[in-house]
């Protein structure tokens, strides 16, 4: 006996629960139920209307370095000196210094130059945090978090051949957490100068959705582009689309294929209380654990980190999921990504489920809808 459930089990607004369905090994599937409970935690968003604040790019050209310039903020460049700073109205500033490269100084003790001016008794910083290596615009680079007495800063410093680039991030240490997400969005849309860029090509990462990375693209597609949406999407033409609630839609195999363990949705969600995009994915992924947690038996993450959106000159911070779960005696995978949109109190919920024997062969077919996933920076009306 072989149990296949079909579920997008997401908030507690819209926990979407499709019932188990029996079929025996020698019959075809049977069809898919699918239960949508609204609840009055949270709403979905019935549709996104008028255009989206647009990112800006700007071009230093004295250091011929360029960023990304979160909507919202100003770019003021300091005459006779090294440094820019990125000014937002939302309360935060990003400082960016451009010096000669220090090869006697190991990258991950740069930061420390700045402490005799910055941290102590008295001063800016109180206490030096965390810190850990990563990479900018695919050079090395090292990033440490300082306190201060209500505020915090992130010092991230990137080494080129040629020059050193030196971005200080601070914002005041309770609304930190949620601005922090365009820090990591101007540091994703980072170009140095031509002499620092490497040579070779940069690995995408896992986390990251780029047009070169993934399984090749499908050949013969149906494309969902339906107004006020906000995205776009394709999935196989030997697929079915269905919409079992507002805003929400889900592909799947037809019925006796060999994809047919296999779903796809895409939700937009609007959580109650949210003042922003990037409070809007945080909340949105915390009740998507609650739901699914209080829904399903042996819950387990597997895994929780950033996820990364960038296409077409459009970069967006997320969040990814990887679990399972055991539901009517069937074990699931799930893997689940949430987006925020540029501004506006809106998460974009993408996801893959299949009972955990099918997970890994059905999955090249999912990732493929997943890299045709076209983020709209104006909501089409």
């Amino acid at each position: 006996m072989m149990r296949r459930l079909v579920a997008t089990l997401l908030l507690p607004l819209m926990a979407m629960l499709a019932a188990s369905v029996d079929a025996s090994e020698s019959a075809l599937l049977s069809k898919k139920k699918q239960v949508v409970g609204a609840q009055k935690k949270a709403k979905v968003v019935a549709s996104l209307r008028g255009p989206t604040a647009k990112p800006r790019h700007y071009t230093n050209t004295k250091f011929g370095f360029t960023m990304a310039v979160p909507p919202g903020a100003e770019v003021a460049e300091r005459e006779g000196t090294n440094q820019i700073s990125v000014r937002s109205r939302k309360g935060y500033v990003i400082n960016v210094q451009v010096g000669p490269k220090r090869p006697d100084v190991p990258l991950a003790s740069m930061s420390r130059l700045l402490e005799p001016k910055y941290l102590g008794e008295g001063k800016l910083w109180s206490a030096r945090g965390e810190d850990r290596p990563l990479e900018i615009a695919g050079l090395p680079a090292h990033d440490v978090v300082y306190r201060g007495t209500g505020s915090k800063a992130r010092v991230v410093v990137a080494r080129g051949p040629v020059d050193d680039y030196v971005f200080i991030f601070i914002a005041s240490e309770r609304a930190f957490p949620a601005l922090e997400a365009e820090f990591r969005w101007a540091l994703m849309n980072f170009q140095p100068h031509a002499q620092d860029r490497p040579q070779r090509t940069v690995n995408v990462k896992p986390g990251t959705l780029a047009p070169s990375a993934g399984p090749p693209a499908m050949i013969e597609v149906h494309r969902f582009a339906e107004p006020g949406y906000g995205y776009t999407i394709e999935y196989p033409v030997s697929w079915k689309m269905s919409k079992p609630a507002s805003m929400v839609i889900m592909f799947s195999g037809r019925e006796g294929s060999s994809d047919y363990a296999a779903i796809v949705g895409v939700q937009n969600i609007a959580p109650l209380g949210a003042k922003n995009p990037n409070e809007a994915a945080k909340r949105t992924l915390s009740q998507l654990k609650a739901s699914l947690g209080n829904t399903v038996r042996n819950f387990t993450v597997l895994e929780d980190r950033d996820w990364t959106y960038t296409r077409g000159g459009t970069t967006l911070m997320g969040r990814q999921l990887q679990v399972s779960y055991k539901h009517a005696g069937v074990i699931f995978q799930k893997h689940m990504i949430v987006v925020p949109r540029f501004e506006g109190t809106v998460a974009h919920v993408w996801s893959y489920t299949a009972p955990r024997t099918q997970y890994a062969s059905l999955r090249p077919q999912a990732e493929r809808i997943l890299r045709s996933w076209t983020i709209l920076t104006e909501a089409r009306k």
